[in-house]
């Protein structure tokens, strides 16, 4: 739609970089400010303009560190733009393609940021719907920029949203049924991690469909199974994001922060911990403690379930 050199109100054209079901992205620079923007130009310019906006009135309202800022809307000569942040990076898809896997160490340093984005985006009732590799951003400093925020729906009166819409290595079961909840971003989240430190998502199968009758007959392999350097905790939360039951996975990405905090409360990331520490405020009585009756760890309060050796409480 743009053209390189292009002059479009203050921003000129640099190049094209990206391209998707929703819309084209282009690197331009802001004439005036001086700096590089992000100009997102939906294909259907034909729609009202509320439906051209729906995105961006969504995406204002993510004002987080760790998700892509939209810094403003234009309409100039008929076509309307986003003018969003421009990150000086690559996709995590790229990062994992190039590396083959991550250590786990640096894993873990951009799951905690993804999920401390999608936290914030749930917390807002915004559920993204489309979390994968390549829509995560590494800027230079090693910082998560959670990106296309274009299939999200805002979750208030109805518990899911009931288009189909995904990515299929990446969708849980039930979105497929067009019945996308908060658990199926995190369900996501979990497809992500697994990629990060086994160099691909779970399942991988030409049929979207046959995707997820896998998933059903529990045909994910265990974490550890395929990585030495899973330890058995941390095998068993994110197995439990990945969990094919909706009503067995984690129902808040809170949780998932907190047994994270329980895992790493070793010392040996002592900083990591203390940042989850003061982002997650847990509803228990001081100075009570809770234990496992069968392996004695503590556990978080009111657990159902042990996160370290899986035995019911």
């Amino acid at each position: 739609m743009f053209l390189k050199g292009e002059r479009v109100g203050k921003y000129e054209i640099i190049d094209a970089i990206g391209n998707g079901g929703f819309g084209a992205v282009y690197l331009a620079i802001d004439t005036w400010l001086q700096q590089k923007v992000a100009l997102k130009v939906p294909h259907q310019q034909s729609e009202e303009f509320f439906e051209l906006v729906k995105e961006a009135r969504l995406q204002a309202s993510l004002n987080h560190k760790n998700i892509v800022r939209l810094l403003t809307v234009e309409r100039i000569d008929g076509v309307f733009f986003m003018v969003m942040e421009y990150i000086d990076g690559e996709t995590l898809e790229s990062i994992i393609k190039r590396k083959g896997r991550l250590p786990v160490y640096k894993a873990l340093v951009y799951f905690e940021q993804i999920l401390d984005g999608v936290n914030f985006a749930h917390k807002k009732n915004v559920l993204h719907r489309d979390l994968r590799s390549s829509n995560i951003m590494i800027d230079k400093e090693d910082n998560v920029k959670i990106t296309d925020f274009g299939t999200s729906r805002i979750l208030q009166t109805q518990q899911y949203a009931s288009t189909k819409i995904g990515t299929p290595p990446y969708m849980a079961p039930e979105q497929f049924d067009g019945r996308a909840t908060f658990a199926s971003d995190i369900y996501s989240v979990g497809c992500i991690f697994y990629e990060m430190v086994t160099g691909a998502p779970p399942i991988i199968d030409n049929n979207p469909y046959k995707i997820k009758e896998r998933v059903l007959r529990r045909e994910i392999k265990s974490l550890s199974s395929l990585n030495a350097d899973i330890t058995p905790e941390l095998n068993r939360i994110i197995m439990k994001m990945l969990e094919p039951q909706v009503e067995k996975r984690y129902k808040e990405v809170e949780e998932i922060l907190y047994h994270l905090k329980i895992y790493l409360k070793d010392g040996e990331r002592k900083e990591f911990v203390d940042k989850i520490r003061e982002r997650i405020k847990v509803n228990e009585t001081p100075g009570v403690r809770t234990f496992c009756w069968n392996c004695k760890r503590e556990i978080p309060p009111f657990s159902k379930v042990c996160p370290f050796c899986g035995v019911e409480q």
